[in-house]
């Protein structure tokens, strides 16, 4: 019976925690992330546990079975599991639909919504507060029948904490790793439930069993303890004392473990990342600390003489090693370090890179959480043995689950704010050293000989804490390197670091770096760069650089938004980031109100460094700050925006990805007033296609209209809209004097170099997601669980940053969008698209430097110049080269010089003479048609494109490579497709497109499928 409950306890572990990973979720996403919102639903859950072990504590020694009354919760658990996604669904969207408008925001808005919150967890969770006194209640009668007698009671109660914290550290793994991902959070909410019923199942069947064995046997069948041997609300005069002193033992170790718990987490988020995984990765190890201390007490608790002496070493001990970690957490930045040196970024890279972190976080808790996991088994024997009855196993749970509300509360949003990391988790291990000293005073008032020991302890304890305040304090530089990116640790002391600042949510800063740039990071990962020269005097106009990078993206992200909504009166930032969008949005005269949302308040204070650059955001009377989750805000503000403007961080960092969701682009929308746009900001490094396709497909599922720009290289902007058309962009709102006074340092922004910014319209893009493309949802969320894993991989968005540097532009030729030649003659924006506009301006207008040219930056022109004159000696010679094929390549690298960076256009006069050369010198007739197909799909020529493909294809299948594949691929199947001939696009596609190095998710690939598969239903 015993092992069949240990086990069943580990599976009710297990399910519990994944219901408070999948509950902090749900309501997470209902009242936001904000850092009151995670300490409330904490708070939510932890107090129903603490009321659920309360009432358990008072009634089961009156219950005739408490096992049965076990296997009864786990049952409605799991049935109220069962239906909890529906419920939640039906309640919110009430909630949004009717309750929040009649409100109309202010403080019994915040009442409400956290009422809602409260019913849709409390009850579940006061039931799973029940269960651990239950079971224990219904093992230890058991034990009782024992000859051994009653003695055995602390190996029950240590193997039972132990199995189901055990079970509660692998379901935070599976459920973060594995049934999040393969079931999303509704279908792990069923496994949860299926969990519980089984185990409810498991439960009845053995105490069945267990009573038809004793009726055969003739044995007197369990029942429950007589009132006259045990009055369960009644504490023996004797007991009293020490009732009180370890009720108040194990709610004040809660207070320091949840201290330590949230400090460690804090901490470890620096050195590990502070995506979601990192998180479930530390919350597993913390837990498994308590299972191995409860563990190793379980056979040492029944044989202890003096259990006060021992819990007061342990006390002691527990913040003596906690305090002590201080050290230990300073050497995890060079593990790191030297992990992410050893391994490969690859997929096996990236499991031993979880296994490590792991290894990491346990390294820093262990030695704390051991000893804490053994506290809870010793005080709960203790009171059992001293007469207190079963009611001191749900007390004792009761005031340690209430510690720990406390804890999580004080440690978040006063110790973390006012005091830092270091002084929090100083104070923590000072309480419980301060307990363990309490305790040795205990046993030395009775027993005056420990006098001595309890002054030792006196003295040591305040050595202990005395010698950390007065410890060299942590170096900002190396909390916030970004280990976990960088795979480097500074050199401690570096006089850099500007500002540093521990938040409620994250710990921000500022570093100054070498070249006096700014950068701004959030637990280490930075969000935003400020070069100087927005705090230098403008330079002549010859000096004057492009814009590029960060700022290049900070510039235009909100600069493209407001060029689509000129006349915006209302608008909405979320993200503060470095100020400068706000900044540039506040250069409209028209603008009257600017939000600007963040989830930290250090954020705000940290991007006061960037002053000027960022003046507008902190001094126009037009804006105004608001700290709070943006679906939050939004839902309780009753407002409508002409423009909002999203730039959060990147989506692996956890809680962002909530920004990126189906069902939030579905509340944001709501809040567009008539012709208002939304701008969203995505990365499109360090991830994948797949991944920017779930935004999409969100975005898509929401917004009648959007079209895609780039902001560097590397970012991209959605601009949507809820009317039928977006509106062209008007590009004089880069006119306006304040933006003209910020921009004194940087090239002028011509039209032309605006519009090629340009990436993707929604008629490019559109047919794709008329098929089954899952869109990023809060209740699958693809994004979340998979943006840490492409960061680890550097992978990155391949198919859409090859719309901007291969030859053919698919996506242009998709929607035979003219890319013209740019008439600027020097790069005004460091994008790959505009660098080689100008670039081939500059070739085809002839232009010429001294061959003793020497300057770097002209090294890539003189190259393109010495291509084109080998290609017109060749040509000029009258005589057919060595080799076609090779001779044909270089001609292609010559034509890319020319062309990359248009579409719809060609340089006629060019393709005309390279065409009769290969004519005159009697070129194969498969390589004058590449010639030409090239040129004509080049130039939006169909039917003479389309009419080159077979030939093409022939020579492909006698192995005469005239074109890379995929720049074959993209071209053939446009050519096919706009010259009417469906089905020979189709096979081209289907015949060439898994011949390439690209994968099927690419999303070239994926645009081509998308408007064959719209094409072949219209037929």
């Amino acid at each position: 019976m015993t092992i069949l409950l240990t086990i069943v306890f580990i599976l009710s572990g297990a399910a519990g925690l994944m219901y408070e990973s999948i509950w902090s979720r749900y309501l997470g996403l209902f009242v936001g992330h904000s850092a009151y919102a995670q300490v409330i639903v904490l708070v939510i859950f932890l107090g129903g546990m603490s009321a659920g072990a309360a009432i358990a504590s008072r009634r089961s020694a009156r219950l005739r079975e408490p096992l049965l009354w076990y296997a009864g919760i786990e049952l409605v658990v799991g049935v109220l599991g069962l239906g909890f996604h529906a419920v939640y669904v039906a309640v919110t969207n009430a909630a949004y639909e009717t309750v929040f408008p009649a409100l109309a925001g202010g403080t019994l808005l915040v009442v409400v919504k956290w009422t809602i919150a409260a019913v849709l967890i409390l009850p579940q969770s006061i039931l799973l507060g029940a269960t651990f006194p239950l079971m224990s209640a219904g093992l230890i009668r058991r034990l009782k029948r024992d000859p051994a007698g009653p003695d055995g009671s602390g190996r029950v109660l240590g193997l039972l904490y132990f199995a189901n914290s055990l079970g509660a550290a692998g379901g935070v793994l599976v459920a973060g790793f594995w049934t999040i991902r393969v079931l999303g959070l509704p279908g792990t909410l069923i496994a949860a439930a299926v969990v519980n019923l089984v185990v409810a199942l498991a439960v009845f069947a053995a105490v069945k069993m267990e009573r038809d064995a004793a009726e055969e046997d003739g044995d007197e069948v369990l029942a429950a303890p007589s009132a006259a041997a045990e009055d369960p609300l009644t504490i023996p005069p004797g007991s009293a004392t020490l009732w009180r002193l370890l009720l108040a033992v194990s709610f004040g170790t809660a207070v320091a473990s949840f201290i330590y718990e949230i400090a460690w987490i804090r901490m470890l988020s620096l050195v590990l990342g502070s995506a979601t995984h990192a998180f479930e990765l530390m919350l597993s190890a913390f837990i498994l600390g308590l299972a191995l201390g409860a563990f190793w007490i379980r056979g040492r608790a029944d044989r202890v003489k003096d259990p006060i002496q021992l819990l007061g070493v342990v006390q002691f001990a527990m913040g003596t090693l906690a305090i002590a970690t201080l050290g230990v957490y300073l050497h995890a930045f060079e593990w790191m370090a030297s992990l992410m040196e050893a391994v490969n970024e690859n997929e096996p890279g990236y499991r031993l890179y979880n296994v490590a972190r792991y290894g990491i976080a346990l390294g820093v808790m262990l030695p704390s959480t051991f000893c804490a996991g053994i506290t809870l088994p010793l005080i709960t024997r203790t009171l059992l043995v001293a007469g207190t009855g079963e009611r001191a196993i749900g007390a004792v749970y009761a005031w340690n689950t209430l510690g720990s509300i406390i804890g999580v509360t004080v440690a978040a949003l006063v110790l973390m704010p006012v005091f830092g990391l270091r002084a929090m988790l100083i104070i923590g291990g000072g309480l419980d050293i301060a307990i363990g000293v309490a305790l040795f005073w205990h046993r030395a008032w009775r027993w005056p000989v420990l006098r001595q020991t309890a002054s030792l302890a006196t003295a040591a304890g305040a050595a202990v804490v005395l010698g950390a305040i007065i410890a060299p304090t942590f170096d900002p530089g190396i909390l916030a390197s970004g280990v976990f990116r960088y795979g480097t640790v500074p050199e401690r002391g570096s006089r850099n670091m500007v500002f540093y600042k521990d938040g409620r949510t994250a710990s921000v800063s500022v570093r100054l770096g070498d070249d006096s740039t700014y950068s701004m990071a959030t637990n280490g990962k930075p969000d935003a760069t400020v070069s100087r020269f927005w705090f230098n005097d403008p330079p002549p106009d010859s000096l004057r650089f492009p814009l590029r990078g960060d700022e290049s993206t900070q510039i235009l992200l909100p600069m493209i938004t407001l060029a689509h909504a000129p006349h915006a009166r209302e608008a909405a930032v979320i993200g503060n980031g470095s100020g400068l969008s706000s900044h540039m949005l506040l250069s409209s005269p028209v603008l009257e109100r600017l939000v600007t949302i963040d989830i930290e308040r250090e954020m705000v204070a940290a991007s006061r460094v960037f002053r000027p650059a960022n003046e507008r955001v902190h001094s126009d009377p037009r804006s105004h700050f608001v700290f709070d989750d943006a679906k939050s805000y939004f839902a309780a503000s009753g407002r409508t925006y002409d423009l909002i403007l999203s730039e959060p961080s990147n989506p692996w960092v956890s809680g962002v990805a909530g920004l990126f969701t189906d069902e939030f682009y579905r509340r944001i929308s709501g809040y567009l007033a008539p012709g208002g746009v939304f701008g969203q900001w995505l990365h499109l490094y360090e991830i994948d296609d797949d991944l920017v396709l779930s935004v999409f497909a969100a975005l898509h599922r929401n917004f009648v209209h959007y079209d895609v720009y780039l902001t560097n290289d590397v970012d991209i902007l959605v601009v949507a809209t809820n009317d039928a058309q977006l509106p062209g962009p008007d590009w004089s709102v880069f006119g306006a004097a304040d933006v003209q006074r910020d921009l004194a340092p940087f090239m002028a922004l011509t039209p032309d170099a605006l519009q090629a910014t340009l990436l993707m319209t929604y008629d490019e893009m559109a047919p794709m997601f008329d098929s089954t493309t899952p869109p990023n949802s809060d209740f699958f969320p693809q994004l979340d669980l998979g943006a840490e894993r492409t960061r680890f991989l550097r992978n990155s968005a391949v198919g859409f940053l090859g719309l901007t540097t291969d030859r053919f532009d698919v996506a242009a030729a998709i929607g035979q969008r003219v890319v013209p030649l740019t008439e600027d003659r020097r790069v005004a924006l460091g994008i790959d698209r505009v660098e080689n506009q100008v670039f081939a301006a500059r070739l085809r207008r002839g232009e010429t430097l001294p061959p003793t040219d020497t300057t770097v930056r002209n090294r890539p022109f003189q190259a393109a110049r010495l291509r084109q004159q080998l290609l017109d000696l060749t040509m000029q010679s009258g005589a057919p080269p060595v080799d076609w094929f090779y001779w044909f390549t270089q001609m292609l690298a010559v034509e890319a010089d020319r062309h990359t960076g248009t579409m719809g256009q060609v340089d006629t006069a060019w393709y005309a003479a390279v065409e009769r050369y290969m004519v005159a010198q009697q070129a194969p007739r498969d390589g004058i048609s590449a010639l030409r197909f090239l040129r004509a799909a080049a130039s939006y020529d169909w039917p003479t494109a389309a009419a080159e493909v077979q030939t093409l294809i022939n020579a492909r299948d006698q192995n005469r490579h005239w074109l890379p594949l995929g720049l074959f691929i993209d071209a053939a199947v446009v050519s096919r497709l706009h010259a009417g001939d469906i089905p020979g696009a189709r096979a081209a596609f289907a015949r060439f497109s898994t011949a390439s190095d690209r994968s099927r998710n690419d999303l070239r690939n994926l645009l081509l499928d998308g408007q064959l598969q719209r094409a072949e239903g219209r037929r």
